[in-house]
């Protein structure tokens, strides 16, 4: 198992992702339950199999990709003027955005120290 501790902690913002429609109420909104199901699955898969991998080959890239369209999906698919919906989605993002970029600082830094040992 992996100590990579950001990759569980993106599986779990996918699964709030793929909950939020209905506990945040927009079920009626297709394009908005759709992108939050759709992206809360692919953040849980992604992120349990990258979780159990013994090398990081910087998968976190994918990780990035997701939260830079989860900020941009309000705009793209016209929610945005829902604001509690587009805070979420923005705020989800923008977190797996940063534990993306983290998890990239520890495996540089791990690897600079491997370097000089």
């Amino acid at each position: 198992m992996s100590l990579r501790w950001q990759d569980w902690v993106s599986a779990l913002l996918g699964c709030w992702l793929l909950v939020s429609p209905w506990e945040m109420g927009y079920l009626l909104n297709l394009d908005a339950k759709g992108n939050a199901c759709g992206v809360g699955a692919a953040l849980i898969i992604f992120n349990l199999i990258s979780a159990c991998r013994k090398v990081d080959d910087g998968q976190e890239i994918v990780n990035i990709v997701l939260g830079i369209w989860l900020i941009l999906s309000p705009y793209a698919l016209s929610f945005s003027t829902e604001k509690n919906l587009t805070l979420n989605v923005i705020a989800v993002g923008s977190a797996v955005i940063i534990l993306a970029a983290w998890q990239m600082f520890d495996a540089i830094r791990m690897f600079k120290s491997n370097k000089l040992d």
